[in-house]
């Protein structure tokens, strides 16, 4: 991945989990993923695993391609 997408997955993942209103520590309780690593992964610092991937989108209740759309750029 590029730093890009990376920056562009962890806002959209940052988004969708606050839209939820939750904070990074529900959201690691909830996903089973570190609140470290996932606070990484929102500011787009590193890469995210396919696994770890899917089970964010499964915490969202959503298929992995839905969590893959983007909002479009304005």
């Amino acid at each position: 991945m590029s730093s890009d997408i990376c920056a562009r997955l962890g806002t959209r993942i940052r988004d969708l989990r606050k839209a939820q209103g939750w904070t990074q520590f529900e959201m690691a309780e909830r996903s089973g993923i570190d609140r470290s690593y996932l606070a990484e992964v929102e500011t787009g610092k590193i890469e995210i695993c396919l696994r770890n991937l899917e089970v964010v989108a499964q915490t969202f209740g959503l298929e992995l391609h839905q969590l893959m759309k983007f909002p479009k750029d304005k």
